[in-house]
């Protein structure tokens, strides 16, 4: 650790903090002519931006403050609008956006945790630190998908706290895993431990496979293609990816044709089931090929959660499986630093690894 930059946001007193993004927010209204497009943004944030401690991105440094380039210049913060991509058609589909408001310090907080090192949070009880280490966390399984992340704790009470937040973030249940004693205080009926994980993802598996018979049958497949997860997957590459390319193709052609769009989609009578209609009657066609590729990402989630079963229903032991979860699958593992204690002869006899660790009551 002392070869490597620490960095150090302190959570306390954010209201100068405040003033100072709200300057900078105004400016960049006053400088687009107008009120500034909605979110999401992109942010783009150069290296020589100083961090917790200097002074906000874009603000002038006061008498003392390391605002400045070595040339005069404030550096600049490129922020750039996007749309996001189309949501499948159910509401299991939706995005689940993050409820908490973040402070302009706990911000610089998460982007020190996003950097290479050690980074530190601090402050005093009530200042958000356990929401800004759970969203440090969602941030680094969706920005590194194949990394592993480990969160230790002091207590049962503080793992409870880091993990029911965490079911309130956009991140899938079935890569969560907490290890250790206090696992039937959490405020949900749902099993996150070992066994209860491993029960989870078979369970999951015999519903994805029923999905995959629904839509064989609706592209009036006849062949028992979601007998196991090997031949859904076969099922995919033959049958569902060439399907979809023909329409991608179709739709290139038609251009803005009306009607296109719902006359070439190939899986309508699979998703005649959703809430609303998939292709809503006054919309454009721009909006129907989104709709169209929303409901494409459905399926190919749908598949791709399906190979994640296959091991699974390879391994026949509870024991194995048990193990397979812990050491490859489970992408958020949580225990107390008591458990790990008591348990790192196990770990070590699996080869468990993780790419972060996320200490909550550090000082303890």
């Amino acid at each position: 650790v002392a070869s490597r930059r620490v960095q150090a946001a302190s959570l306390g007193g954010a209201s100068a903090d405040q003033a100072k993004f709200a300057a900078i927010a105004a400016n960049a209204a006053a400088a687009a002519g107008g009120a500034p497009p909605p979110p999401p943004y992109r942010l783009t944030i150069p290296h020589e931006v100083p961090r917790g401690g200097g002074a906000a991105p874009g603000v002038e440094a006061g008498e003392g403050e390391a605002g400045e380039g070595e040339g005069g210049e404030r550096p600049v913060v490129l922020v750039e609008p996007y749309e996001r991509r189309a949501a499948g058609p159910y509401p299991q589909d939706a995005l689940r956006v993050n409820p908490v408001r973040f402070t302009p310090m706990q911000v610089e907080a998460l982007r020190a945790a996003m950097s290479a090192g050690l980074s530190l949070v601090v402050g005093p009880p009530g200042t958000g630190k356990t929401d800004t280490a759970v969203q440090a966390v969602s941030n680094l399984l969706h920005a590194y998908p194949r990394q592993r992340t480990l969160v230790i704790t002091h207590s049962n009470q503080a793992l409870n706290d880091v993990f029911e937040k965490l079911l309130l973030r956009d991140v899938d249940e079935r890569h969560l895993l907490r290890l250790g004693h206090g696992e039937e205080l959490l405020a949900t009926e749902r099993d996150f431990s070992r066994r209860g994980r491993v029960n989870y993802m078979l369970g999951r598996r015999l519903e994805l496979l029923a999905r995959v018979e629904a839509l064989a049958k609706s592209l009036d497949v006849p062949a028992d293609v979601g007998y196991t997860c090997e031949t859904a997957g076969y099922f995919f590459k033959a049958t569902v990816a060439p399907r979809w390319e023909a329409f991608e193709a179709e739709a290139r052609r038609a251009g803005d044709e009306e009607g296109a769009v719902e006359r070439h989609f190939p899986f309508s009578d699979f998703f005649a089931d959703t809430p609303s209609p998939l292709f809503a009657p006054a919309a454009s066609g721009a909006a129907h090929l989104d709709a169209a590729r929303g409901a494409w990402r459905h399926v190919v989630a749908l598949f791709e959660e399906l190979e994640e079963c296959r091991a699974f229903e390879l391994l026949r032991s509870s024991y194995d499986r048990g193990n397979y979860l812990l050491t490859k699958h489970a992408k958020v593992v949580a225990m107390t630093c008591t458990h790990a204690a008591i348990k790192r002869k196990d770990l070590v006899s699996l080869a468990f690894q993780y790419d972060n660790l996320v200490m909550e009551e550090a000082a303890q």
